[in-house]
């Protein structure tokens, strides 16, 4: 078992409201939800967190839900944030979900978007190898380093999600992923082995035409969450939140009123 890492947070909103404490997803930050976080800072105080091996935090070789929910309850409590209500998207959903399982913390309520507590079969080696095969020595700007992205990732908006993963530090270019601690851990991401049953309120929104939400994770919901309510989100897939943000906002601010 790792020790937990306190991680790096962005702030939005009055520290005076309740808090709301955002999770993201795989090759994700804090950064990508900023203007969701913003849309909730009238109501909330809202953290956004980068996760371990993700955006500013820290680098460490372990990967899995059980370590990266002690490092959001560690987070979380040095920072001195109770009764958060807790929304994660995929990988932070699941996250979320461990953090709510295993009893860490107590949660005001979870908010999971487009993910359930099952394991997954695919995987997103074809990214990982994308972005490794990138040769930051000869990338002087962004650009070069998307016409190389450009040769195995066909899809324009993934590139430049991607993209926001590449920094300039000490003179180059560089990953603030750590690609290669994602690649070991796949397994463990992809995966989940926790069946505990939580009594915590939770909302379980979900892209209409996602593929991560199948009849075996909605059986798993019912199972492990005694208070879950499931929103679909019409057209609408995995990144719901970007496809569909006025309606992944109106389903999860009608859920938390």
């Amino acid at each position: 078992m790792s020790t937990p890492l306190h991680l790096f947070s962005l702030k939005d909103g009055d520290p005076a409201n309740p808090p709301l404490v955002i999770l993201h997803g795989l090759f994700g930050s804090g950064t990508n939800w900023r203007s969701i976080a913003r849309a909730f800072s009238g109501d909330f105080h809202v953290t956004c967190l980068d996760l371990r091996n993700h955006g500013n935090s820290a680098w460490t070789e372990t990967m899995d839900y059980v370590s990266m929910a002690e490092d959001v309850a560690e987070t979380l409590d040095r920072e001195g944030i109770r009764l958060p209500v807790v929304l994660g998207h995929s990988m932070g959903g699941k996250t979320a979900m461990a953090l709510a399982q295993l009893g860490l913390i107590t949660l005001e309520s979870l908010v999971v978007a487009d993910i359930a507590p099952v394991p997954y079969s695919h995987d997103h080696d074809e990214f990982i190898a994308a972005m490794e095969s990138v040769d930051l020595a000869s990338v002087t700007r962004r650009v070069d380093a998307e016409q190389q992205l450009s040769r195995d990732i066909v899809d324009p908006g993934i590139r430049q999600f991607l993209l926001q993963n590449l920094v300039r530090r000490d003179g180059g270019f560089h990953w603030r992923i750590n690609l290669p601690a994602i690649r070991r851990s796949m397994p463990a991401l992809l995966g989940w082995n926790l069946a505990a049953v939580t009594d915590t309120r939770a909302l379980f929104v979900y892209g209409e035409n996602s593929r991560y939400m199948t009849g075996s994770g909605r059986a798993a919901i019912d199972h492990c969450y005694t208070r879950a309510k499931m929103t679909p989100i019409p057209d609408a897939g995995h990144w719901l939140h970007v496809e569909q943000p006025e309606r992944f906002i109106a389903a999860v601010t009608a859920f938390l009123r």
